[in-house]
């Protein structure tokens, strides 16, 4: 029997449960509005992770998202998937963008 060790293979986990968790959020879904709306939010999130983990965690952090994506992509069953790729990518750039240049005032 394999044992995971999770300090090792923590990206691997955590892109895993991500996956399911996006598939649940995107099937829970019933519109392809909501849907787009939803994913652009989450890209936005992903953005500002990205930005805040720039100098240390870019290719883990990467492997994690892709793998939100595809769960989100696998369970919705409404709306287009090619646009809600493209639609988490753009929350990904604007998200990081916007904080790059500092439009977002601290709170």
């Amino acid at each position: 029997m394999v044992k995971l060790d999770f300090y090792e293979n923590w990206v691997e986990i955590l892109a895993f449960v991500l996956l399911v968790l996006g598939f649940f959020i995107a099937t829970s879904l019933s519109s392809a509005v909501v849907s787009y709306f939803i994913i652009l939010l989450c890209g936005a999130t992903s953005g500002r992770v990205l930005f805040k983990l720039k100098k240390t965690l870019k290719f883990p952090w990467l492997l994690i998202t892709v793998g939100f994506l595809i769960g989100f992509v696998f369970g919705s069953f409404y709306g287009n998937r090619i646009v809600i790729a493209v639609l988490y990518v753009i929350g990904i750039i604007g998200s990081y963008y916007a904080h790059e240049k500092k439009l977002f005032l601290k709170l």
